[in-house]
């Protein structure tokens, strides 16, 4: 009988010793994995943070270059309209300074010939009339 009870008492320390070899595995194998499995999480969560910061940066320098680039093209062509404005406005007040010098010049010699017309008349008149 004490054989037997040894035997039991052998078998029950033994079941024992396994349960908690097994929940000591467990528990060592669960850690492992929470570890590997928040290190991985860890990695995911910051390639995906680095790629929407990414994508952000990307998306940020892209419109500050489209807005740097518009304002660049804006000012030239502001530029090349203001010269082409003041070219055009040139041209203009030439053309309006010719018409009216020419004008001026056209009644400047249409009164000298009236005038040099009038004394050739006046001289020639009095010498035709009879006294």
């Amino acid at each position: 009988m004490v054989d037997q009870f040894d035997d039991e008492l052998v078998d029950q320390l033994v079941d024992q010793l396994v349960d908690q070899l097994d929940d000591q595995l467990v528990d060592q194998l669960v850690d492992q994995l929470d570890d590997q499995l928040v290190d991985q999480l860890d990695d995911q969560l910051v390639d995906q943070l680095v790629d929407q910061l990414d994508d952000q940066l990307v998306d940020q320098l892209d419109d500050q270059l489209v807005d740097q680039l518009d304002d660049q093209l804006d000012d030239q062509l502001v530029d090349q309209l203001d010269d082409q404005l003041v070219d055009q406005l040139d041209d203009q007040l030439v053309d309006q300074l010719v018409d009216q010098l020419d004008d001026q010049l056209v009644d400047q010699l249409v009164d000298q010939l009236v005038n040099q017309l009038v004394d050739q008349l006046d001289d020639q008149l009095p010498n035709q009339l009879p006294d």
